[in-house]
């Protein structure tokens, strides 16, 4: 997992798994920790173990017919990576070209 701002676009990117997130504005993406940090993370892993789940933070996806599922280490180490990209200096945060990105695509 990790955070990166991409020079082509300057979007927030977070790559999560098989998973690409955008986001326009790092406020945007502070929003999203918000988010984040409410969920009762051991509630819902004691929920969804009942159910069967080996990920059991499970994520909607705005209106889209999919939902992001995560084992709690996983979640934890994504708002870990946002909180420390969010946390770092704007002039020091790490950029990828297109070319870049697009290769991360194809792996």
């Amino acid at each position: 997992m990790r955070v990166f701002t991409c020079k082509a676009c300057a979007k927030i990117h977070v790559e999560a798994g098989n998973v690409l997130f955008h986001f326009s504005t790092p406020e945007k993406l502070e929003i999203y920790l918000e988010y984040l940090e409410s969920i009762d993370v051991s509630y819902y892993a004691t929920v969804n173990r009942k159910k069967g789940l080996k990920k059991v933070i499970i994520l909607p996806m705005g209106d889209l017919p999919v939902n992001l599922a995560f084992t709690e280490q996983e979640f934890e180490l994504l708002k870990e990576i946002i909180q420390n990209y969010l946390a770092t200096d704007r002039s020091k945060k790490a950029f990828v070209t297109s070319e870049e990105l697009q290769q991360l695509n194809l792996n």
